[in-house]
């Protein structure tokens, strides 16, 4: 697994920020590996959107891994909720509709893309083909 105690700890605090905006609860998804995305967004037991999380320390960089994508945009077509890109950049929380339940939202770009995060072992994966997003279609919570 790569996520460490730490990362799972910021993850949490990033969706229970974006969860008490939105008026939902979240679940963790990644289960002995039976989903690649982090996490599913409710309202009392209905499923409302899907979410991949990140939590830049450095540079944004908006880009998904091509079978986190996938399997985002597979979720949101086949279940008709939305998939988001969901993250902390300078303590501020941003997302990124990446399918509305019936097509892809964001445009994207495939590139080689990626890296190593600073202090952790790099893997042979780290640069990868990844979907890569522009900045122009974040959207801000406000400030809380």
């Amino acid at each position: 697994m790569r996520e460490t105690q730490s990362d799972l700890k910021n993850e949490a605090d990033i969706l229970g920020r974006f969860c008490q905006s939105m008026k939902c609860e979240w679940a963790k998804l990644g289960n002995g590996g039976k989903y690649r995305i982090d996490s599913v967004l409710f309202r009392g037991n209905i499923p409302v959107a899907w979410v991949e999380v990140k939590d830049y320390k450095a540079g944004l960089f908006l880009g998904l891994n091509v079978p986190k994508y996938i399997e985002g945009c597979e979720l949101s077509n086949y279940t008709q909720i939305p998939f988001f890109l969901l993250f902390r950049h300078e303590g501020e929380i941003g997302y990124l509709k990446i399918h509305n339940g019936a097509w892809p939202h964001a445009e994207a770009r495939l590139l080689m893309a990626g890296g190593t995060p600073k202090g952790r072992q790099p893997l042979p994966d780290d640069v990868e083909p990844m979907f890569l997003f522009d900045d122009s279609q974040v959207e801000w919570l406000p400030n809380a």
